[in-house]
């Protein structure tokens, strides 16, 4: 809709009343304070033909009074000279005028400010050249939101009583909007307090859930080690004990080459599990683990594991072991070789552990090309979910199931192969459905590069 600038008579009825209409609908049309404010100030001053213009707002709570939706008037201009700190009146307008209208609440109209008497003795209207001004207090419900001024500083007699009435009619409207739309916005804070004290709740919450995860973690790590550790010290302890109360010698050599094989077996045990410790605290340290490279015969390796572990805790007569080494007598790797004796040494317990009830467990290593081997492991135990695979290799990840809740674990076993594998330049992947058993696949380069220090 158009509006057309005023003469210097009264606007007429209908120009009047659909201005009015006008001017609520678009007040109406956004809960948006600071866009309600904009459309307020140019609105009136386009159809009064009013020079400059502003709303002041007023805190009702704490009474502080700011400048919002200024027309040709800076608003630091005008803060200061309503506060009184700039004494030589930037914004050119009258400060006893305005504080006229927040006192009484009574709107204000003056042909010519320099002649009127209520404000022609104000030196800040001399300066300032003030003539045609209107000023009408906004009230919601017998509440002071502020003022909404406008003024002509060229022309006198610009306002008349009709433009008075019509800005008041006009401030009534505003107000609801102005009062409408900080409603809207004290309830948009209050709602962003409400979700951010629910956030920092849930925070909190799960801070506190994760606390008691982790205090619960590190007391099945520390009841999971102190009975691993316990474990192979009681049978090296027995079978030590054994020998030595041997005094008539009723062990054959046979017996005594087992009982020392088995303890060998425990002790490498116990210093595997110490290295995955100090290994694990090393990464959680964020300290980069380092490899001491050495040439070896990682067949040999892995046929010593098999040896151990046979007596290991979950070996049974059920186990089916067997293994495939690529028809040769030996593969040459350079490599950290005692962490590729725990690579080996953590996917064996594995299979074993996870074939409670026996079944296959097959080894095999296959040279890729020139430059790389491939170490498989596979058993036909329990097997995993995709989903499961999916977090097989984070820190102090386990299965959740109820056929093997009673196996024991700490879930850093595959966490510190996966890291093992990937510092020697390898990777390891699994293939597994629940109920078929898994598949672990380790591809690791022959020769290093020298990516590590030694």
């Amino acid at each position: 809709m158009t509006l057309l600038p005023p003469d210097n008579t009264a606007p007429n009825t209908p120009d009047y009343l659909a201005t009015l209409l006008h001017l609520g609908q678009l007040l109406n049309s956004s809960l948006e304070l600071k866009q309600v404010l904009e459309t307020a100030i140019e609105q009136v001053i386009d159809f009064v033909g009013a020079e400059r213009g502003f709303i002041l707002l007023v805190d009702v709570e704490t009474g502080r009074v700011w400048g919002e939706a200024l027309r040709q008037i800076k608003k630091n201009a005008l803060e200061d000279t309503l506060s009184g700190r700039d004494e030589t009146n930037k914004a050119e307008i009258s400060r006893t005028l305005v504080e006229s209208v927040l006192d009484t609440r009574q709107s204000v109209l003056t042909h010519n400010a320099m002649e009127d008497p209520r404000f022609a003795s104000r030196q800040s209207v001399q300066l300032a050249n003030l003539r045609s001004v209107m000023c009408v207090p906004l009230m919601a419900q017998s509440h002071l939101l502020g003022v909404l001024y406008l003024d002509n500083r060229v022309k006198s007699g610009m306002f008349t009583d009709r433009h008075l009435s019509m800005l008041t009619a006009f401030a009534n409207q505003a107000s609801v909007a102005i009062e409408n739309a900080r409603l809207y916005d004290n309830l948009l804070r209050s709602l962003e307090e409400r979700l951010k004290l629910q956030d920092d709740l849930h925070r909190q919450e799960t801070q506190r859930l994760a606390l008691e995860e982790a205090g619960r973690l590190k007391s099945d790590f520390i009841g999971f080690v102190a009975h691993e550790l316990r474990n192979p010290l009681t049978t090296i302890r027995g079978y030590v004990q054994t020998i030595m109360n041997d005094s008539e010698s009723t062990l054959t050599e046979e017996e005594k080459a087992e009982f020392y094989e088995a303890i060998e077996a425990d002790s490498d045990r116990l210093l595997e599990m110490i290295n995955e410790l100090l290994d694990v605290s090393r990464l959680e340290a964020g300290r980069p683990l380092s490899l001491s490279l050495k040439t070896f015969d990682i067949c040999a390796l892995v046929q010593k594991q098999l040896r151990r572990h046979r007596f290991y805790t979950f070996a049974t007569k059920e186990h089916q072991v067997s293994h495939d080494l690529s028809g040769l007598s030996s593969i040459e790797l350079e490599a950290d070789e005692e962490k590729i004796n725990q690579i080996v040494a953590n996917l064996l317990s594995n299979a074993y552990k996870y074939s409670p009830l026996g079944g296959s467990i097959h080894v095999s290593i296959t040279l890729e090309g020139e430059h790389g081997l491939q170490l498989s492991v596979k058993d036909s135990g329990v097997g995993m979910s995709q989903d499961q695979i999916a977090r097989l290799f984070h820190q102090y990840e386990r299965i959740d199931r109820d056929d093997i809740a009673n196996i024991p674990g700490t879930g850093l076993g595959l966490y510190l192969v996966k890291n093992l594998v990937e510092l020697h330049g390898g990777w390891i992947d699994c293939v597994s459905e629940s109920g078929q058993g898994a598949h672990f696949t380790v591809h690791l380069p022959l020769k290093q590069i020298d990516r590590h220090p030694s």
